[in-house]
């Protein structure tokens, strides 16, 4: 018979047997019906299906590949023998797909097996890590990288030159980035599927722990109750509540950003403090928490308020002792006063007496200043004083005429104690013709005062000159004075502005500024104390804030002190008693406001979320629990772990709930990276198992006989889509 030449898809001219003058579709014919009565396969032996069970094997790890190893092997061997490798290699995979087919009729049983071994080896293959904590965009685009990965190495596996290849790895890369990157959402969406059914669903929860209960009772576990599933949903509310907004510290500032190890620092500084605080106080993300876990009337709810009132109870006496820790001690102002003078008047008392007991000599320029009107006015007082004193004031040589005036020449016989009692009543003058400021108690002079005080301190000094120990009593009884002023002013340190208390600092001796400071800090722990029992509601802490007054006060009273660190040490606990003010307030202020509902129905609504619909609601908010609505008595369980954790004020016992919170996170992120893999392992499967857009593999199913006369070319297609088991054209 003549031979007839026919043209396969990719150019390959193949040369067949058929009758002469047969036409195209009788050339095709003959060839099939040859091919039918080609003699029967004998069977494969053991080894060549053991080799072909390999082979599948291979060809599922990489699909589509196999054939090209099995080529590539021939291929080699004929680089070797100096055989035509293109020849080769096309008979090696020739042979491969033609000892599958027979492998796949022949052990129809074994080759699933090959084929499931296969397809689980290939989910082994790399697929990248990632991160930590990684967020679900990076999940998204690592599915999507392993999707196109695998879609695109199976895709090029198929085709008959490079240009079906290329074509067939585009398309199922394309293929494969979707579907791996749709894999993780569509896997957390329904984790959040089951959470949002054990709150919507009567029942749902319930059937959910008894079923993931019935192998912890086979491996005699406890058994997971409401109240883990409630504490867990309050322990991711409070893991969200850790990291939002900043730590309030000293003066009101911010903090550092919050997060549990920097709330946990600061619970530790305020205590070292003397500050009870707790957690609820240091950020206000937390402190509305805590305000929410206050209302209601379950466990939490009283816990809450009976910590925040037990605490409240005591904060006159502890803003009390941080004054005292911060300032210096303090004392009764009255009763000091009292010690001060009775102790002046002990020292100063034999030094006047031995003054007195001094004879007394007028010069001229103490017979100068008797010729003043400051002189001469204070004799009828000094008069007055020495008989109101139940004394005689003639046996201190001061006569008065029988009308009342005084008798110049009499003056001269004074003795030096009745000249001491003028001078003291010269200065009573003085400071009563002066005016006197309200706040600081200071004498604010004129030109009378001036002068009659000028004169007093002449006389005083004259005296002094030639009486020593009429000096060192003045000047001791002066000292003690000075002092007891000191204390006295101190004492009006709250309605003092900062300029009016550097004026005292000059105005009074340098000796009597410490007298000064213990006055001043006195009064601000008397006024603590008194006020908190007067306004057992009322905010001590910014009562005393407000007696420190502004900057320049401040700093006037630390140099007052000589302890100019010492007032920022007391605002400082001021503060920190400030914000545990501000959270008793939250908890107890229950007038439903729009704010503090806004706040309650964001925390109810983590408790309980509504599902999310759209890629934005799921990427951007934390899909931590279960339903809409929590019924009442769930809730009141959230609460309960809420107001446990927020109430604390032992940070060691708090770092302890921090530890149980980070292992629940721990968990959460461990199962979300199971629920990854999961996904991971889906794309990677769909991928390396996409149908490509090219096949090898195809037979000749017709011979296309061009209408312009041109050269006859074959149409390829699959074996097993053209013909039956027996080889019939279907």
């Amino acid at each position: 018979m003549p031979k007839y030449i026919i043209e396969g898809p990719d150019g390959s001219a193949f040369e067949v047997d058929a009758p002469e003058g047969a036409t195209a579709d009788q050339v095709l014919q003959h060839v099939q019906t040859e091919a039918a009565k080609a003699p029967s396969r004998p069977k494969r032996t053991a080894l060549q299906t053991t080799g072909d069970f390999v082979g599948d094997v291979v060809d599922n790890i990489l699909p589509n590949w196999g054939d090209e190893l099995a080529g590539g092997l021939d291929a080699a061997k004929a680089a070797v023998t100096g055989q035509p490798i293109g020849e080769a290699y096309r008979a090696g995979q020739a042979e491969f797909k033609a000892n599958q087919a027979r492998y796949d009729e022949e052990h129809p049983d074994l080759s699933w097996v090959s084929t499931l071994g296969g397809m689980g080896a290939g989910l082994l293959l790399p697929g990248g890590a990632l991160a930590k904590g990684a967020g679900m965009g990076a999940k998204v685009l690592q599915g999507a990288k392993i999707g196109a990965a695998y879609g695109g190495l199976s895709g090029a596996g198929e085709g008959e030159d490079l240009a079906d290849r290329a074509d067939s790895a585009l398309q199922s890369a394309v293929a494969g980035a979707a579907l791996g990157g749709l894999a993780t959402p569509a896997l957390e969406g329904a984790a959040l599927a089951h959470r949002w059914a054990r709150g919507k669903i009567p029942g749902y929860d319930g059937a959910a722990r008894g079923l993931a209960n019935v192998p912890r009772a086979i491996l005699r576990k406890s058994k997971l109750t409401r109240e883990e599933r409630a504490r867990e949903v309050a322990d991711r509310t409070l893991a969200q509540r850790l990291g939002e907004g900043h730590v309030a510290s000293g003066m009101g500032q911010h903090g550092p950003a919050a997060s549990p190890e920097t709330i946990a620092a600061e619970l530790e500084r305020r205590r070292d403090m003397g500050v009870p605080a707790m957690p609820g106080d240091i950020t206000e993300s937390l402190r509305h928490t805590t305000g929410w876990a206050s209302r209601g009337m379950g466990p939490g709810q009283r816990l809450v308020r009976q910590s925040l009132d037990a605490r409240k109870a005591q904060e006159a006496a502890r803003v009390r002792q941080h004054i005292i820790d911060t300032m210096g001690s303090v004392t009764d102002p009255l009763a000091q006063i009292e010690r001060q003078a009775t102790a002046a008047k002990a020292r100063v008392a034999p030094l006047y007496h031995e003054a007195y007991s001094q004879p007394m000599v007028i010069t001229p320029e103490i017979e100068a200043i008797m010729g003043t009107p400051a002189f001469r006015d204070a004799v009828p007082q000094a008069h007055t004083n020495i008989r109101n004193a139940m004394r005689d004031p003639e046996a201190l040589g001061l006569h008065m005429r029988p009308d009342g005036t005084i008798d110049p020449e009499a003056m001269r016989t004074l003795s030096t104690e009745g000249f001491d009692q003028v001078v003291r009543a010269m200065r009573d003058n003085g400071r009563a013709a002066a005016g006197i400021n309200p706040n600081t108690g200071q004498p604010i002079h004129n030109t009378n005062s001036v002068h009659i005080n000028a004169r007093a301190g002449d006389l005083r000094d004259q005296l002094a000159a030639q009486n020593d120990a009429y000096g060192d009593a003045t000047r001791l009884y002066a000292d003690d004075m000075a002092q007891r002023g000191a204390l006295e002013a101190g004492g009006r340190v709250a309605a003092l502005s900062g300029y009016e208390v550097n004026e005292l600092a000059r105005s009074i001796p340098e000796t009597a500024h410490e007298s000064w400071a213990l006055g001043a800090r006195s009064a601000l722990a008397d006024d603590a104390t008194d006020w908190g029992a007067q306004h057992p509601t009322g905010n001590v802490a910014a009562r005393v804030r407000g007696a420190l007054g502004d900057e320049t006060k401040q700093d006037a009273i630390g140099r007052m002190g000589g302890n100019s660190g010492a007032i920022r040490q007391l605002q400082d606990r001021l503060e920190a008693e400030h914000q545990g003010n501000i959270l008793w307030s939250e908890a107890r202020g229950n007038s439903a406001t729009a704010g503090r509902q806004a706040m309650d129905g964001d925390l109810n609504e983590q408790i309980a979320p509504a599902i999310p619909t759209g890629w934005k609601a799921i990427a951007g908010r934390a899909l931590d629990y279960a339903a809409q609505k929590a019924g009442g008595e769930f809730r009141n369980g959230v609460k309960d772990r809420v107001a446990q954790v927020l109430t604390e004020q032992d940070p060691k016992a708090f770092r302890g709930h921090l530890d149980d919170i980070a292992g629940l996170a721990e968990r959460d992120a461990q199962q979300a990276a199971y629920r990854h893999r999961n996904a991971a392992l889906l794309a990677k499967a769909a991928a390396l198992n996409m149908e490509p857009a090219s096949e090898d593999g195809q037979v000749l199913v017709n011979i296309v006989e061009p209408a312009d006369g041109g050269r006859p070319y074959g149409q390829y297609g699959r074996y097993e889509e053209n013909f039956d088991a027996q080889g019939n054209p279907l």
